[in-house]
């Protein structure tokens, strides 16, 4: 029997350490683990080296039976990258021409600054891969959208649109990149009219999405994030402290996140001067990895509060870095829109959550109902160390029901249970049965 044949296209993918990478290789090795065969359209690995980073062991993660193919990216990265040995006499000598010039040029094959020129090499990709086995459902992954022109390079197949984020708003802000009835409103009404299924991580954004474009609201489903168990994930000791060791993990989108506020509110709680309190922040510090001055000064003053940055760590290590903690600090950029990558994951360690970010952005539909919540309901100094204080307290004489009803509520968000109802609805889609399905170590049939 045939497996069915799904082409992912995901322009950053492992070992990529850019947004979002964790959400691509869990929906690939969903399918995977679901009986299809899956070849994964991507950027060279090389491009991720020079710009946001790589990791090694989160690309072991990747099912064995998945096939990736490379692809260059057609020079769409190509202002990111610093290797000066690269560079035009024309970039050196009038960078801001040069960057328009290519910005021009990128948008004449996809309405999309730079990353519109991986357009044509993916898409030429795409074609080859379904000569060589013809596929039976493609989905893309965005942003970068130039992947949802590359979904549409082959003729009948049916597509999948997935919006990490949002391509007419801007989820931060909520301000809106374009209106519906603009020529690039309409060619996304297009793509969307078209497309099999469109997956959005909350109902914040499907909602707008579906107001915008009522015509396609009926294919639109909410896939939310979840979590991936990686090796040591485990249901966390109860044990009281009084000295609490907080930490935070993720890309720390300092410029928009409350961040002096939260350093204030720190101080308030446990310090300024022997502090009460340890923090650990890890992951990186722009999406880069690049990190300014300023930055940098701030994390060097705020060692003697408790406070430390520690840098990095690879996804197969998280498990690890949250099993020596006693709780967790989720700081997240303000916007109704924004759910923030690491919630569901934070959830489901089970630990304490001190919540530093707007009540009214979407994680909070996720964290309203948690045990060991502990919202900072004012982003001032003092309503931030009275949520500090709150968990600190908790801490000292832990309630095992109340840890015990935290773990249970994290494990709802095992990304596996989330995906598994939509792929079995794809495969009605790809004009597939269950019976048309092998399992994942079942013996291979070529087409």
């Amino acid at each position: 029997m045939t497996r069915p044949h799904l082409l992912y296209i995901a322009f950053a993918f492992p070992p990529s350490t850019a947004s979002s990478v964790y959400r691509c290789t869990a929906v690939a090795n969903a399918f995977a683990k679901d009986g299809w065969d899956v070849t994964v359209i991507t950027v060279d690995p090389e491009v991720w080296s020079q710009i946001s980073g790589v990791d090694e062991k989160l690309a072991a993660s990747i099912d064995p039976s998945i096939r990736v193919v490379a692809v260059d990216d057609g020079g769409a990265e190509e202002p990111a990258r610093g290797d000066l040995r690269r560079y035009s006499r024309f970039r050196i000598e009038a960078p801001y021409l040069w960057k328009e010039a290519r910005r021009r040029r990128s948008r004449r094959d996809f309405p999309e600054d730079f990353h519109g020129s991986w357009l044509e090499p993916a898409s030429a990709a795409s074609r080859q891969v379904h000569a060589d086995k013809p596929v039976d459902l493609v989905m893309a992954s965005a942003s970068p959208y130039v992947a949802f022109g590359v979904a549409r390079a082959l003729n009948g197949v049916p597509y999948v649109m997935d919006y990490r984020d949002a391509w007419a708003f801007n989820t931060i802000s909520g301000a809106e990149d374009f209106s519906p009835d603009s020529s690039l409103g309409q060619l996304e009404a297009r793509y969307l009219a078209d497309a099999a299924q469109i997956w959005f991580v909350n109902s914040q954004i499907k909602d707008e999405y579906a107001r915008r474009y009522p015509d396609s609201a009926e294919n639109m489903r909410v896939v939310a994030n979840g979590f991936d168990p990686q090796p040591g994930h485990a249901k966390p000791a109860v044990g009281g402290t009084d000295h609490p060791r907080f930490g935070y993990l993720g890309t720390l989108q300092y410029v928009n996140m409350p961040l002096q506020e939260f350093l204030d509110g720190w101080a308030g709680a446990f310090g300024p001067e022997a502090s009460s309190a340890d923090a650990v922040f890890r992951g990186k510090l722009s999406a880069s990895g690049a990190a300014g001055a300023e930055i940098l000064q701030i994390f060097g003053a705020a060692r003697q509060n408790g406070l430390r940055y520690d840098g990095p760590i690879s996804k197969r290590d998280v498990a690890g870095f949250y099993g020596t903690l006693d709780a967790l600090i989720l700081l997240l950029s303000t916007g109704q829109y924004v759910t923030g990558g690491k919630t569901t994951e934070y959830l489901a360690t089970g630990l304490p959550i001190v919540s530093v970010h707007d009540m009214e952005n979407a994680a909070t539909d996720l964290l309203r109902d948690y045990p060991l919540w502990f919202p900072a309901k004012e982003l001032t100094a003092e309503g931030i160390a009275n949520a500090l204080r709150e968990c600190a307290e908790a801490l000292k004489n832990p309630d095992v029901e109340r840890w015990d009803a935290a773990w249970a509520y994290g494990q709802q968000f095992l990304r596996s249970t989330i995906l598994e109802p939509v792929i079995s609805e794809l495969r009605g889609i790809a004009g597939l049965s269950v019976a048309q399905t092998l399992p994942a170590n079942s013996e291979r049939t070529q087409a």
